[in-house]
């Protein structure tokens, strides 16, 4: 198959700006390689997914792909926007410019400009990525994620990072997942914990003390902490885990495990996979959707997964390993 039209999203404010240069350097490669595209900026939240629904609907050449430079949100509006139009399965592509970037890490795609768009570039086909896809029946919504759902303490860490005076100015000098690390202490001490019931494959499981709930697709969140070190984004399943509320001495040490990949053998950590997932909850709780804010609420959320084909030409992932519950 050749070399595809690139209809491109360019976010420009993404990771503080970064995403501009990197449109920047991006466009003068693919000028160089004399390969046809045609761009558009996203202007302001939301923006993509109208961006890419106006790309599924009206596109004139074929074969085609959405190539998205920007963060893990833009990716996710690209894909919200794509999938509800009248050729959900045209291609994505991305090149990562946002602050998290887990995306990328989590399917081997490099973090530089020119090394990803080479890539893209040498894929003769595209290959199917696992995607997340959710009903939230409280609040009658339906959706997609790249990477990860989050409720509870991961949640409201990202809500104070994005509120946080430091993230842009961390951004600007390529150190923006700092803004979610310098508010792991105080958020520890306002988020309590919850009750949560998690049916995996028809089978109910009560938590009473719920603290960090993340259902993903890969293994990164954060930034780069690998908190599902076995979940695999090509297995057609999602991987929740479920973290019970420490005491701050506990914590420190399950923070420690996670970096030394073994804090999925202790007690007070579930790990589920499925391709199926409902997390159901009455407590007000902050959610987060590939780093973009949920807002404060319950949830009721079944979990499942879509393929959806990327052009890259290789994916590299985490061997799946028999881990979970």
């Amino acid at each position: 198959m050749p070399v595809p039209f690139f209809y491109v999203i360019v976010n420009p404010v993404s990771g503080g700006g970064n995403g501009l240069r990197v449109w920047q350097e991006i466009q003068t490669e693919l000028d160089a390689r004399r390969i046809d595209y045609q761009v558009k900026v996203s202007q302001f939240s939301g923006h993509a997914v109208q961006l890419a629904q106006q790309i599924g609907n009206f596109a004139a050449e074929s074969p085609a792909a959405i190539l998205v430079i920007g963060g893990d949100g833009t990716l996710n509006q690209a894909l919200t926007g794509v999938r509800s139009t009248i050729h959900p399965d045209m291609p994505l592509a991305y090149i990562p410019a946002g602050s998290g970037n887990d995306f990328a890490r989590g399917i081997g795609l490099s973090p530089k400009p020119k090394e990803a768009l080479a890539q893209i570039l040498e894929t003769s086909q595209p290959v199917n990525i696992d995607v997340g896809e959710f009903t939230e029946t409280n609040h009658h919504q339906h959706g997609f994620f790249v990477n990860n759902i989050g409720i509870g303490f991961d949640a409201a860490i990202v809500s104070a990072a994005n509120h946080s005076k430091a993230k842009n100015w961390l951004n600007k000098i390529h150190m923006g997942q700092l803004a979610y690390i310098i508010n792991v202490i105080g958020v520890f001490f306002r988020q309590a914990a919850f009750p949560l019931t998690v049916t995996v494959d028809g089978k109910p499981t009560y938590i009473s003390k719920a603290f960090l709930v993340t259902t993903s697709n890969h293994p990164y969140f954060g930034g780069g902490v690998k908190i599902l070190p076995d979940a695999v984004p090509t297995d057609g399943k999602l991987d929740l885990i479920v973290v019970e509320r420490p005491n701050l001495l506990y914590f420190l040490f399950l923070v420690l495990q996670v970096f030394l990949g073994r804090h999925t053998k202790y007690d007070a950590v579930h790990v589920f996979r499925s391709a199926h997932i409902q997390l159901s909850m009455n407590d007000i709780e902050d959610g987060q959707m590939d780093g973009e804010e949920l807002g404060s609420r319950t949830y009721d959320m079944q979990f499942t997964t879509v393929p959806h084909p990327f052009w890259l030409s290789h994916l590299t992932h985490v061997p799946d390993q028999p881990s979970t519950h």
